[in-house]
């Protein structure tokens, strides 16, 4: 039986409720079989694969070129570029799980999962335009470079710091979201503890212990002194100790 698009919608929305634990997975799948028409084997493969996909887990049952497609796109509306990581994360290790059992190739797939993985690329480029390639950053109304390294540019590390702390400023513990609505969510930067000088060839950085998420305008004064001030140093100075 061939699953339609509508079927397609209707199970990610399925699976996203018994991720949730608004519906048990039974009854999500009589919804899917009787009132959808959907075959209860490919909707029970559709609940599991998107509880993989957002927690970053292979998953062995292939979803088709379209699910695939609208399971990143709406895990990206939904859940953001952490969530949206995880996804891609599993369905690239269900690709070469797929492969390695000699069943062909999923190149199709692949190419969406690339498109994908450019877009998360493209989104975090676009949401830190003052993060620039050279490693400097200039904030406005500062004489002075910032210097912001690769480590605190990786999106990887950035995601699993923010994913720790939050979105919010350590400092100054401002949200963005809640100022400014769902065009604020996510937004943050992040500050590298560890000073430049002294970091050398092959260090690897622990997003918990080495990053911290703060707003631009903290980020700035944390470096408007060299060697930058501490976090402490500046809530001392901001009366953000409470």
């Amino acid at each position: 039986m061939k699953i339609t698009t509508e079927m397609t919608q209707t199970a990610y929305q399925a699976a996203k409720d018994v991720y949730h634990g608004r519906i048990s997975k039974n009854d999500a799948l009589d919804i899917l079989e009787n009132e959808h028409g959907m075959n209860r084997g490919s909707a029970s493969d559709y609940i599991v694969n998107f509880k993989k996909m957002m927690d970053g887990n292979k998953y062995t049952r292939t979803n088709n070129a379209e699910a695939t497609d609208y399971f990143l796109t709406q895990i990206l509306s939904d859940y953001g570029l952490a969530k949206l990581r995880n996804a891609i994360k599993a369905a690239n290790e269900h690709v070469d799980y797929y492969e390695g059992l000699g069943r062909g190739n999923l190149n199709g797939i692949r190419a969406i999962i690339s498109r994908h993985e450019k877009k998360m690329e493209s989104q975090f480029t676009s949401d830190y335009p003052d993060e620039l390639k050279n490693s400097e950053t200039l904030f406005e109304g500062i004489k002075k470079a910032v210097i912001v390294n690769s480590y605190e540019r990786n999106p990887i590390a950035r995601t699993k710091c923010i994913e720790h702390y939050g979105a919010q400023c350590v400092v100054c513990n401002f949200d963005f979201e809640k100022v400014y609505g769902e065009i604020g969510k996510g937004f943050i930067h992040v500050h590298h503890l560890t000073q430049l000088s002294d970091i050398r060839r092959g260090y690897e950085v622990d997003p918990i212990n080495d990053l911290r998420p703060v707003c631009p305008n903290c980020h700035a004064m944390l470096h408007k002194k060299h060697p930058p001030l501490t976090i402490e140093e500046l809530k001392l100075m901001a009366n953000c100790t409470k």
